[in-house]
């Protein structure tokens, strides 16, 4: 059961007051008769005048105390604004991370890094995958790495990146930066169009193409739609699933894959990329039949 939260500001001098009085009587019965002129009765009023006062201003949070949290949160300048103003910087200042110590610490200074205007990428990074060991390995995505190749732009990017967790990390933390490696592969695909289907079959393979190159997306697909799971293999079972669920299609006849580095298709079931790797499909060999 949980505790309840006290009003601190609920009651009055009056109440104080005549609570104080009967603990007086209680504990101190030699003073039970004394009078409002009493140096004993006195001091009991003024307590309870200054709790009084006190308890009012505790459920209360005054501008010049927001301002003083904020400078407190390390908000130089302060004073003089609004004091809503102090605590929005005060919120931002708690929500920037500032230290790479967790997985998810390193990828946010990694994204905020390189996102900064002046600090000199050539292109933001989108995505990260951090593998700990000794040193943590972290794979980055960069758009242009992945889709035109890595350039030397992207390999300066990389000792940016170093130089921003290196400041920002526990010391002796040694780190591994890499550009996520990226798995090509071909697709040859024959599907049965349903009989009670009216769409052409040219309509067909566009929506079937669409399908498969938004799942295989390296920045915007998976299950999840923000990226190609780091790691995550390509199967034909997947495939199958995925091409069967589109409603114009009764079911598939054919299907293969092969990394685009191989000549020949050789009946492989799954093609599994590189540690931290990505996948990126090429233009597929569609057939209805």
């Amino acid at each position: 059961m949980p505790i309840p939260i006290p009003d601190l500001g609920d009651r009055n001098y009056d109440q104080l007051l005549s609570e104080t009085s009967r603990v007086i009587d209680r504990y101190f019965p030699e003073y039970s008769d004394i009078g409002p002129s009493d140096p004993a009765t006195t001091v009991n009023e003024l307590f309870c005048y200054l709790f009084d006062i006190a308890s009012s201003q505790l459920n209360r949070i005054s501008a010049e105390t927001r301002l003083n949290f904020a400078v407190l949160l390390g908000i130089e300048k302060v004073y003089g604004r609004p004091p809503e103003e102090a605590v929005r910087l005060a919120l931002n200042s708690l929500s920037r991370i500032e230290r790479a110590v967790t997985a998810d610490d390193i990828v946010t200074v990694i994204k905020n890094t390189s996102q900064t205007p002046k600090a000199g990428y050539s292109e933001p990074v989108v995505r990260a995958y951090v593998l700990s060991g000794a040193p943590v390995t972290v794979f980055v995505v960069q758009k242009g790495a992945v889709t035109g190749g890595i350039t030397t732009g992207h390999k300066q990017d990389l000792i940016l990146l170093y130089k921003a967790l290196r400041t920002s990390s526990p010391i002796c933390t040694r780190y591994l930066l890499r550009h996520a490696p990226v798995l090509t592969f071909d697709l040859a695909l024959e599907i049965s169009k349903r009989r009670d289907s009216t769409l052409p079959e040219a309509s067909l393979i566009t929506k079937a193409k669409n399908t498969l190159s938004a799942f295989f997306d390296p920045l915007k697909g998976g299950d999840s739609g923000t990226g190609w799971e780091f790691g995550r293999a390509v199967s034909r079972s997947e495939i199958y699933g995925l091409i069967e669920r589109i409603p114009e299609v009764d079911h598939v006849d054919l299907l293969r894959i092969k990394e685009s580095a191989k000549p020949n298709y050789e009946g492989a079931d799954e093609l599994q990329p590189a540690l931290g790797g990505l996948v990126k499909m090429k233009q597929p060999t569609i057939k209805v039949v």
